[in-house]
């Protein structure tokens, strides 16, 4: 989708004098994320055949993302998304989508040659909201199985695109069911436990869905890793923030590549080491971090020079 950014930080939309726009998209923000990570990345989605959707394509390719799987549609319009920081730091948005070019995407369109090789396969609930895009994730996540994939989900709950918060609680679960790594903020994990507190939020997930590794972000103050018996609250970095957009889908992006030699170890439920767990998601708090630094999600999203150099001058 594309993201038309408020101009101005501190306001609502109502309130938002311009635009800027900027690529994004949870799923597509992610697969960039790790291209600029170092890691050799594909997307899968659907987009329209307007400047929107070439915009799209472009972006993929510039940033090093194979769109062999970006399939173009004539029967709807590239999704849109207007988006704005309010004084509370809260994101404001407003989604253009009835129907969006990535609600079609379709199940025919996925096959066995979008999963060859190993690796990781990143979704989100947003292809979940609408058919036929719900049934090609559902059949993505699937064939990804098939293939010895490490299976990763990201909530990202968006109560306006959904008919109801009860269906998307019931999709939300049904996805996370197939994952082994499945990163959410602390909303989402009250509101798919049912939850009143974080702390309980946490045992019913992992007790509920035996993951290999749940990641809680917190925002400025970092992040939960729950892996096996062990619990890591790991300490975020203080920066100047301009736009959090995209700043949870650059965290998936740093932990994924942060645990490279460990993929075929989570997915088979196998415990990694603390120390590796800890760099993994003390790495994923900056590029989170790094990526609120600037306007829009794609563009900021940090290389990895930047993110070590970041690094290097906030040591432990």
């Amino acid at each position: 989708m594309i993201d038309f950014v408020s101009t101005v930080s501190g306001v609502s939309l109502k309130d938002a004098p311009g635009f800027e726009k900027a690529p994004g998209g949870a799923p597509a923000n992610v697969a960039v994320g790790l291209a600029k990570l170092g890691i050799e990345s594909y997307f899968i989605g659907k987009v329209g055949q307007d400047a929107f959707g070439d915009f799209l394509r472009d972006t993929l390719q510039k940033n090093q993302v194979d769109p062999r799987f970006l399939f173009t549609t004539g029967r709807a319009k590239t999704t849109l998304a207007f988006v704005s920081l309010t004084q509370e730091g809260e994101r404001d948005f407003v989604f253009y989508r009835e129907p969006g070019a990535d609600t079609l995407l379709d199940q025919s369109e996925i096959d066995d040659s979008c999963f060859s090789g190993t690796g990781v396969f990143h979704f989100g609930s947003i292809t979940l909201t609408h058919e036929p895009a719900y049934s090609a994730t559902l059949k993505a996540a699937t064939l990804a199985e098939k293939h010895g994939y490490l299976i990763s989900f990201d909530p990202n709950l968006r109560p306006a695109l959904w008919k109801n918060l009860e269906e998307a609680r019931s999709k939300m679960i049904q996805a996370m069911s197939r994952a082994q790594i499945v990163k959410l903020n602390e909303e989402e994990a009250l509101f798919l436990s049912g939850s009143s507190s974080l702390d309980k939020a946490l045992s019913w997930l992992q007790n509920r869905f035996h993951l290999s590794l749940l990641a809680v972000t917190q925002g400025k103050k970092g992040c939960i890793l729950s892996h096996g018996d062990k619990r890591l609250e790991i300490e975020g970095f203080v920066v100047d923030t301009v736009d959090t957009t995209g700043a949870g889908d650059g965290f998936v992006a740093g932990l994924i590549s942060s645990l490279f030699m460990f993929w075929q170890e989570l997915r088979a439920g196998k415990v990694i080491p603390e120390e590796a767990l800890y760099h993994a998601g003390r790495r994923a708090n900056a590029v989170g971090a790094l990526t609120t630094t600037k306007k829009g999600a794609i563009p900021a999203l940090p290389t990895q020079e930047e993110v070590e150099m970041f690094l290097e001058k906030n040591p432990l």
